[in-house]
């Protein structure tokens, strides 16, 4: 009756079960009565021992274990298709929570399912409960790449009319093709001395998101992409962090230790090209030229020999295999354009993981955000400082540059005093004071 609201989103054959605050075995009888194999895990052991007296049912293994470590279950290298959490999460302070919830999503296989019921109300004295809310659930949510597929919210189901429940279902997304547990592994459990592992995988991202046009196909399993466009997205992504000082590696602050922030990185920093010149189609000359060319080879060299050498699959082959180009010296003048990009190598990417990027980027791009945000908070206090959270906010944002229409306008003008033109809907004759211009696309 409790648990209405999760039935038919539970597994329909027998499936590996964690009931986290399993308690005296209510959930875990249940569970276990449709057929489930369920691991129990209560870290007091009076209740413990009053669910195995109650229930002793085969497919319940009970364990001594608490959020937010779960040190003990994460040590079994077991992983399971549903956890239940169920009336636990408002005993946990809310500073512990993003790590429980880490812990949990590690704990989950793809397409997993996670279950949480959060109470409201007043606290019962001697309980150490705090508030809790939907909103900071869908926020973690987000950062660890999981969809909320159900809420529900419900009466006291013990008639207390100051207490109610909303229940939130959650799922790992899994495309089924193994890219999304790739990526999280990466994100997420992966050891990181610094954050190039993170930016490699963002300035992906924002390859598949904005440039996909540039990626060729190279046989049945692969797509092959300008390396230099991918340090041209490194560059943006690290000016402004850089620039606000935060830190990208144990003991980093400013460019003085990163191996990327060479004499061509300082020079834009310093402002020799602005963030909005970054992009594809934009034309440089003179300082700006030297700059950006010099910045993508420091940026090239440095993806080439980190973050594509140490990202690996289990049998230590590389996941994005690099082979760089020689672009040669700093022209006068430039153009960002594929043959550019393409002069400093490429970068090669699995098939289904740069599907994966392009289908599922709105869950991805956020968990990075959020495992780089927690990665230099890390760093910072490591050194006795403190991240400025709104500082890092600002400076993760991707900006992009503003499309307004006043540059083709003034191209249009200007052909209407050589030959007529024709509105694109109507196919009538345009004039100056008719034209107008609606969207372009880049």
């Amino acid at each position: 009756t409790l648990h209405t609201w999760l039935q038919d989103l539970l597994p329909s054959s027998p499936a590996a079960v964690l009931d986290v605050g399993a308690g005296s075995g209510r959930d875990a009888a249940w569970l276990a009565g449709l057929g489930h194999d369920v691991v129990a895990a209560e870290p007091a052991n009076a209740m413990r021992t009053e669910g195995m007296r109650r229930h002793p049912e085969p497919r319940i293994r009970w364990v001594s274990d608490a959020l937010p470590e779960l040190g003990g279950l994460l040590r079994t290298g077991l992983s399971f298709e549903v956890i239940l959490v169920s009336a636990v999460w408002q005993h946990l302070h809310p500073s512990h929570r993003p790590r429980a919830f880490r812990k949990l999503v590690s704990l989950l296989k793809p397409g997993g399912l996670l279950a949480l019921t959060l109470r409201h109300g007043p606290a019962e004295p001697g309980r150490g409960m705090h508030p809790v809310s939907l909103g900071e659930i869908e926020g973690l949510a987000r950062d660890h790449g999981l969809a909320v597929i159900r809420r529900a919210d419900a009466l006291d189901s013990l008639g207390r009319p100051e207490v109610s429940w909303t229940s939130v279902a959650l799922r790992l997304l899994d495309d089924g093709t193994g890219a999304l547990p790739l990526l999280r592994h990466v994100i997420l459990n992966d050891q990181k001395q610094s954050s190039y592992k993170l930016g490699l995988l963002r300035a992906l991202c924002r390859a598949a998101d904005g440039a996909a046009g540039l990626a060729q196909p190279a046989g049945d399993a692969e797509v092959v992409l300008p390396l230099g466009l991918i340090a041209l997205h490194w560059l943006r992504l690290y000016l402004p962090l850089v620039r606000a000082g935060l830190p990208q590696g144990p003991g980093n602050q400013g460019p003085d230790g990163l191996g990327f922030a060479g004499p061509g990185f300082r020079a834009l920093l310093a402002g020799a090209a602005t963030v909005a010149d970054l992009r594809i189609g934009s034309r440089l000359s003179g300082a700006a030229a030297q700059a950006l060319h010099a910045a993508l080879k420091e940026a090239a060299k440095t993806i080439t020999v980190m973050p594509a050498t140490y990202m690996t699959y289990p049998n230590g082959g590389p996941i994005l295999p690099v082979e760089r180009g020689r672009p040669g010296a700093a022209p006068g003048a430039l153009l960002i354009d594929a043959a550019y990009l393409q002069s400093f190598g490429t970068l090669r990417v699995p098939l289904h993981l740069w599907r994966a990027l392009q289908r599922f980027s709105a869950w991805v791009e956020p968990a990075l955000v959020a495992e780089w945000t927690r990665l230099m908070a890390d760093y910072a206090r490591r050194m006795g400082q403190a991240l400025d959270q709104g500082q890092a906010a600002q400076a993760m944002v991707w900006s992009e540059p503003e499309r307004d229409v006043a540059l083709p306008r003034r191209i249009a003008l200007r052909q209407l005093q050589a030959r007529p033109l024709h509105c694109v809907w109507t196919g009538r004759a345009l004039a100056q004071d008719s034209l107008d211009i609606d969207h372009l696309f880049p």
